[in-house]
């Protein structure tokens, strides 16, 4: 018994009569379960999984844990634990209180006979309903009759039942004679049903009474008491009572309907046998009323309508991806299943889509987006030939601008109207300066805005990457590099409401030099870091004209504006009045017009006014000999009078000339002159005058080239104009650097990315190259560390079993190295006989035999070779090479498992071993190329491979390798979750959990599950240890062996990115590490190479080819980079 003041625990108990000779924990899955607690005021929650209750945190990775009791509840089949505890409205606990129950199925108890009986029950007091209100979803007791049945045999008062069942059930067993039942159906016809029974003489078990309480299931939904069946009736027992474990007795209800819709059915067929919809509409039909006699003369029948009958399409799977692979339908079926589904959730693409009438495809193209597929479908309009119907041109005609008493009058009338619920718009993806460009040009930015954006979630990672000791530059990089501007503003905002500080601030604090430059670059809106840009120019000692005329000469009028008003705003003082002040001469004066932002917009063409312009300036030019430098102000930038320009004259050039106009007025100069006006100007021009106008006549004729030439400049040379190089690159990654960079690659014939990472480096290096190469950003949470960890708690089992079916699904591997057209292997013999013959080699047909032939084409080579010339090829070629060129091009004369082999026997020959080796063949290979390489290394060396690794290494490490030289690993598909749970537990327990680490128990699961089993485990252990079984190793293992369990685990995540890592590791820093780089380019050239080169690429922000081209030299790097494919790679 309680304490005084504290709270009981709750009772838990079966809602049945006990049966004799059964245990009370034996129950079925129709047996309503019951919890109270004579605690009054108090909430009760249970679990059904043997855990404890926790009132406070009943959800758990997404899964409701915790249920709180409402009503009576049934169990499903099998062994069930319950726990239960109250909760008081003051917060008191009681004390857990566990019942654990043996259910059966109904269904198979309903299996046995119905044995006949002739004893009838009376069910009266079950129907009996006086006193009781009845309502839809509980029952409450009357005043008058609950005095009544409250009282026991000895006078004594019955505690009162806080359960509608408790007191139904007590209620029912008291009898009042003289009451009436209150029947289910109305109709008397029904009674002699009820008494006789719906089996034969078997008396028939109780109705259900009309509105009982709906028992819950606690997963969402309500049970349909109407619509299942009703616990098993008992012959001779108490109505409504629950009995199980006696045989012969069983519920008769074995259909779907419920006992009352049984009972009608009954009524309904003479023959007391079950009866289907079918003979239920039979049946009726049976009764209808006779049709009326026939007239002596039939009239025609009346003409039936149409029938418009609608076909029922069956739709197909909802697949995430698409099979591929050439499988054309399925891609088609896939496309078709996820438009219905857009349909189906999409008002606005299913309203439109559903009114025409549409026909024939005329036209489909599909292109590859880079980071999406876009895919064109032209259909035919019924009646209507295509072509046939000239479309208007499209006039964006801006509205006359009202004067301001017109303004004032029509804010007044507004502020009369009731003010109408404005909807919440969503930020836009691309900053409004940004669509603020002179003119619309089909350009494309690298930077793009993300998908999934959560501005408080980058928010947080920027914080946890500066908080502590050290920054993680990279994490820096993965948010603000690959987030829109209107996104990273957000970002700010949100920085600076969660943790009370401004995020400039703190990028200050931990980083420095150019990096930290393009960081704030970042994080500043367009205009506000042009205006920055614009004063720093001025600030001080000195201009740096360089600014002012990037800056101002390549904006249009509305760009121009918005920094006029952000510079007053941010410094408050007038850009021009600065300008004024810090240049001078007819440089000055450009400046000036150009900030005035009066150029017309229009996209209009005057030839005979750019003829009339094109004769003044050349006149002028050529009268005046560079004296009249403002003739070239007046025409190119509006200027004002103020200048002492003659007005009236050009007057009309100062208003109208926009760029389309310009460029009109450039090639009628061309036509007179015969000199580009580029050349003109640079022999009549000369400082900063001259750059001014070079600008704004290279952005008129090609804004592309222009800043492609900027970017050159920066960094042709020695030394780096850092400046410059961050301010192209963060102020046009968003609007045209796809442009640009196809325009660099025509001016410098490299690309752009490989000029930037042989000028600059470190994390200023990645930072730069993040933005101008672009994409989608490195996904953080999906493949190891803490994200990964993150990304589990919040995913439910379903997710979590469809992620590890994703990446269980056969990769497409892509070769480099891939078989030669037009192959011939007697003319590739001839070829490299004449290369190594005589005096000298000829390295380069050497490299352009063997760079370009699949292997086994190399392996017909090296065969006919040695038939037409009596020599070993591999031996030849060793013989006139040297260095890391030889190891290439005699990995190249062998097969992959002898490759293998060779590497192994040398790793393990003479004193010492290169576990490195053993490490990177054995654990990354599959069964069958291991049960090969032991083959290739008997049949070449005499020995068995897993004695040899045996002998030359020990402990666990030694136990490690000859587990996967066993080749046993299971290669299916399929995966249990149990068994993942089970595994991750012991992994646990035998690190995370004790002190020191259970070596064995890591060996035996990671050399012993299958790939997607262990993706399963390594889910379930990020789940129970709150930690990446990739940090686990590294802080329970050391030495060879971690390595050797790393790099099992990155094979089972992501193998392509386990082997760029690798290539990375063999040339970062000083010196390279050749075998490593030998023995992979040649292993992975006719495997995966691809998918290693796009990996690399993600993950270092380079090239392979970049980096390969960086560290090599020679024929060597020729040879590398023709294998990868990487031909054009090479410094600058």
């Amino acid at each position: 018994m309680p304490s005084a003041g504290a709270v009981c625990p709750p009772i838990i108990s079966p809602l049945r009569r006990h049966i004799y000779g059964q245990s009370t924990t034996h129950i079925d899955t129709s047996t309503l379960i019951e919890i109270v607690c004579e605690t009054p005021s108090t909430k009760i929650y249970f679990t059904a999984d043997g855990t404890k209750p926790n009132p406070f945190q009943r959800t758990i990775g997404g899964r409701e844990v915790t249920h709180r009791y409402k009503d009576p509840f049934t169990l499903k089949e099998g062994k069930r634990t319950l726990k239960a505890i109250a909760v008081s409205k003051d917060g008191r606990e009681s004390d857990v209180n566990t019942r654990t129950y043996t259910v059966d199925d109904v269904g198979k108890i309903n299996a046995s006979p119905i044995p006949s009986s002739s004893s009838e029950v009376d069910n009266s007091d079950f129907f009996d309903t006086d006193g009781w209100e009845l309502s839809d979803s509980t029952l409450k007791s009357g005043t008058s009759s609950s005095s009544k049945a409250s009282k026991g045999k000895k006078g004594k008062k019955q505690k009162k039942s806080k359960s509608p069942t408790r007191t139904l059930r007590s209620r029912s067993r008291s009898k009042s004679p003289g009451r009436t039942p209150k029947e289910a159906w109305a109709s008397s016809s029904y009674t002699p049903a009820l008494n006789s029974g719906a089996f034969g003489d078997q008396p028939a078990p109780p109705p259900i009474p009309d509105g009982p309480f709906n028992p819950t299931n606690y997963s969402g939904t309500q049970i349909n008491v109407w619509g299942g069946a009703p616990p098993p009736f008992v012959q001779g027992g108490m109505p409504g009572v629950v009995s199980l474990g006696q045989p012969g007795f069983c519920n008769p209800y074995t259909t779907q309907y419920g006992y009352l819709t049984e009972n009608m059915l009954q009524n309904c067929n003479p023959d007391t046998k079950h009866v289907t919809v079918g003979d239920l509409r039979q049946l009726l039909r049976s009764r209808q009323a006779p049709p009326p006699p026939a007239p002596a003369v039939e009239a025609p029948p009346p003409p039936r309508p149409e029938r418009i009958e609608v076909p029922v399409y069956k739709d197909p799977p909802l697949n995430p991806v698409s099979p591929g692979g050439g499988d054309y339908k399925g891609n088609l079926l896939h496309i078709y299943a996820h438009l219905i589904d857009l349909a189906n959730n999409n008002k606005d693409f299913r309203l439109p889509i559903s009114e025409p009438k549409m026909g024939k495809i005329l036209e489909a193209k599909l292109m590859d987006q880079q980071d999406c597929y876009e895919l064109k479908i032209v259909l035919a309009k019924p009646g209507v030939r295509r072509g046939s119907i000239k479309k208007p041109p499209k006039i964006e005609s801006k509205p006359p601008t009202p004067k301001k008493e017109e303004k004032k009058e029509e804010k007044k009338v507004e502020k009369k109207e009731e003010p109408k619920p404005v909807k919440k718009t969503p930020p836009p993806e691309k900053d409004p300066y940004f669509a603020m460009e002179t003119e619309n040009l089909n350009q494309q930015g690298t930077v793009k805005a993300y998908a999934k954006f959560n501005a408080e979630q980058d928010a947080e990672v920027l914080h946890g990457a500066m908080k502590g000791l050290g920054t993680d530059e990279e994490a820096i990089i993965n948010v603000l590099c690959y987030r829109s501007n209107t996104q990273r503003q957000q970002i700010v905002a949100a920085y600076k409401t969660m943790f009370g500080k401004d995020l400039s601030e703190d990028l200050k604090g931990d980083l420095s030099g150019h990096f930290l430059d393009t960081m704030k670059a970042l994080i500043m809106a367009p205009a506000e870091y042009d205006a920055y840009q614009l004063r720093k120019a001025m600030k001080g000692l000195g201009t740096d004209e360089d600014v002012l005329i990037e800056v101002l000469c390549t904006r249009s009028n509305a760009q121009l504006k918005e920094v006029i008003r952000v510079y007053k705003e941010k410094f408050n003082r007038d850009l021009e009045k600065d300008i004024i002040s810090d240049t001078s001469g007819h440089f000055k004066k450009l400046l000036v017009s150009l900030v005035q932002a009066n150029r017309s917009d229009s996209n209009e063409v005057d030839r005979a006014k750019a003829k009339q312009d094109a004769k003044d300036l050349y006149q002028t030019g050529e009268a005046l000999a560079g004296a009249d430098e403002l003739k070239f102000d007046t025409i190119l930038f509006p200027s004002e009078a103020k200048w002492g320009t003659d007005e009236s004259k050009f007057n009309t050039i100062l208003v109208t000339r926009s760029y389309p106009q310009l460029r009109a007025m450039f090639d009628e100069y061309k036509n007179i002159s015969k000199k580009d006006i580029e050349e003109a100007l640079k022999s009549e021009m000369s400082g900063d005058i001259l750059r001014g106008m070079l600008t704004v006549v290279r952005c008129v004729k090609h804004k592309f080239n222009h800043f492609a030439r900027q970017l050159q400049k920066t960094m042709k040379g020695i030394g780096t104009d850092d400046d410059t190089l961050v301010r192209v690159v963060v102020s046009r990654c968003e609007i045209d650097m796809v442009q640009i960079k196809e325009e660099f690659q025509k001016l410098a014939g490299q690309t752009l990315e490989q000029y930037i990472a042989d000028d600059i480096s470190g994390d200023y290096r990645s930072a730069i190259l993040s933005l101008v190469v672009g994409g989608d950003p490195p996904d953080m949470s999906s493949k190891s560390g803490k994200g990964f960890v993150e990304a589990v708690k919040q995913k439910t089992e379903a997710q979590l079993d469809e992620d590890v079916k994703l990446e269980s699904e056969p990769v497409q591997e892509n070769p480099t190295l891939t078989p030669a057209a037009n192959f011939n292997a007697e003319a590739d013999c001839e070829v490299l006989r004449k290369a190594m013959k005589g005096f000298g080699t000829d390295e380069a047909a050497i490299i352009k035999v063997m760079g370009y032939r699949s292997n086994p084409q190399m392996m017909e080579v090296v065969k006919s070779y040695k038939t037409m010339f009596g020599k070993d090829l591999k031996s030849e070629l060793e013989s006139e090479t040297s260095g890391g060129f030889k190891t290439l091009l005699a990995g190249l004369c062998m097969s992959p498992a002898d490759f293998d082999a060779y590497n192994l026997h040398k790793a393990i020959k003479g004193l010492g071993t290169d576990e490195q080796v053993l490490t990177e063949i054995i654990c990354t290979r599959t069964n069958k190329q291991l049960i090969d390489i032991k083959a290739a290394y008997k049949t070449n060396y005499s020995k068995e491979l897993d004695a040899d690794v045996a002998g030359d290494t020990s402990g666990h490490y030694k136990r490690i390798l000859v587990s996967c030289l066993a080749a046993n690993r299971p290669e299916g598909q399929e995966f249990d979750r149990n068994k993942a749970r089970q595994d991750a537990q012991a992994l646990y327990e035998a690190g995370e959990k004790k002190w020191g680490t259970d070596e064995s128990r890591f060996n035996v699961i990671l050399a012993s599950r299958s790939y997607p089993q262990l993706r399963a485990t390594f889910q379930e252990y990020a789940k129970l240890a709150n930690k990446d079984i990739d940090d686990t190793i590294r802080s329970e293992m050391s030495g060879d062996l971690k390595d050797s369990m790393l790099a099992i685990v990155r094979c089972i995540r992501n193998k392509a990115a386990h082997f760029a890592t690798e290539l990375h590791k063999s040339m970062k820093g000083l010196g390279t590490n050749d075998d490593t780089l030998c023995r992979i380019v040649v292993s992975r050239a006719g495997v995966d190479m691809v998918q290693i080169k796009q990996e690399f690429q993600k993950m270092f922000k380079q090239t392979l080819g970049m980096f390969c081209a960086d560290d090599l030299s020679g024929d060597y790097k020729t040879l590398v980079l023709a294998l990868i494919r990487e031909e054009t790679a090479g410094g600058k």
